[in-house]
């Protein structure tokens, strides 16, 4: 059998447990897994959400099953969603919110579905979506400096957290903590199978998980609300990696091109708020932009390493914002202008 075929027949044979499909990146992610040929288990909270979903995949309904999680922080809740799966991408998280604890949820979650792997000898890799946060200390990145894969964040979990404090901050110590959780579990444990992390930046584009009645959130609310709002920008520069970056990452890792314990930055070069605020008004003349471009954070990601061992080439700020935007423009959520 050539090499090729055999490739082929090993995708189709495979099962990805996937969590987090509800999402904007997890319903991304699992399209391009189910493109590339695998058959998916769409990890969910509630039965009622597999009526979205089918809809969301329906070209691929013959490749998909669902499994219900209600609760991804329980020990064991994913022992029986694993049965027969060979791969596990993990981007499930838990959503910013002034009245509780991130900390424990994020960590808990991570751990439980690695020691639910750890029982089964069929897994060959667990890949988990975290974020660039990972890397960015709580008092924010210093000004001129690069954020590469060895910027270490020590965390200590037993300090804790304030549910109190400004729930970005939670969720950027959610994510430190996590990521540590899992370098703590690599450590001890030695699982069997791979373990890669991604660690991406902003991420935009076009949502598959969208419907027009849906509320604008997450990152691409966030760009939204920047673009059409008279304040400073929402971030301090334009740093961001497209959601299509993102996914095709997560199907390369699940190749042979990453062996071992591997984490990965994804994010295209910063750009400044004056080059999308020209872009988007010379693009979308007829929307009422409101924008202030003004850039008050200055430090660069490193993302060449999955350049190099992914094979990837990020799509640029424009591209990024058009996928958003004309997503946006489509549902009717964007105030339009007469141009005369």
């Amino acid at each position: 059998m050539p090499v090729i075929d055999k490739l082929k027949s090993t995708i189709m044979a495979a099962t990805v447990l996937i969590t987090g499909v509800t999402g904007f990146i997890g319903s991304r992610v699992a399209l391009e897994v189910l493109q590339a040929g695998y058959r998916a288990r769409l990890s969910i909270r509630h039965p009622e959400q597999a009526e979205k979903l089918r809809r969301i995949f329906s070209s691929h309904l013959s490749k998909i099953e669902f499994t219900v999680v209600s609760d991804i922080t329980v020990t064991g809740c994913f022992d029986e969603a694993l049965q027969d799966v060979q791969y596990v991408i993990h981007v499930a998280s838990p959503l910013p919110d002034r009245n509780s604890d991130l900390l424990i949820p994020a960590m808990q979650g991570t751990t439980s579905i690695l020691q639910s792997a750890s029982k089964y000898s069929t897994i060959r890799k667990v890949v988990v979506t975290s974020s660039i946060s990972s890397f960015i200390p709580l008092a924010g990145q210093p000004h001129g400096t690069v954020i590469t894969e060895d910027t270490g964040i020590p965390y200590d979990a037993k300090q804790g957290i304030s549910p109190l404090l400004d729930p970005m901050v939670q969720y950027r110590a959610s994510k430190v903590a996590s990521y540590q959780a899992i370098i703590d579990f690599v450590q001890e444990h030695k699982p069997s199978f791979d373990v890669t992390t991604f660690h991406p930046s902003w991420v935009y584009g076009r949502n598959p998980a969208q419907e027009p009645h849906d509320n604008l959130s997450g990152s691409c609310g966030a760009l939204v609300l920047t673009l059409l709002s008279p304040e400073r920008p929402i971030n301090g520069q334009f740093l961001g990696v497209h959601v299509d970056d993102v996914a095709a990452a997560h199907v390369k890792a699940l190749g042979e091109c990453t062996r071992g314990f591997q984490s990965f930055l994804l994010s295209a070069p910063r750009r400044s708020w004056e080059e999308v605020n020209a872009f988007v008004r010379h693009e979308y003349p007829s929307v009422a932009w409101r924008l202030i471009p003004e850039d008050w954070m200055n430090y660069a990601v490193d993302s060449s390493k999955a350049e190099k061992e992914l094979g990837l080439k990020f799509k640029s700020m424009e591209d990024q914002v058009r996928d958003t935007v004309d997503q946006q423009l489509e549902f009717g959520k964007l105030p339009v202008q007469s141009v005369l």
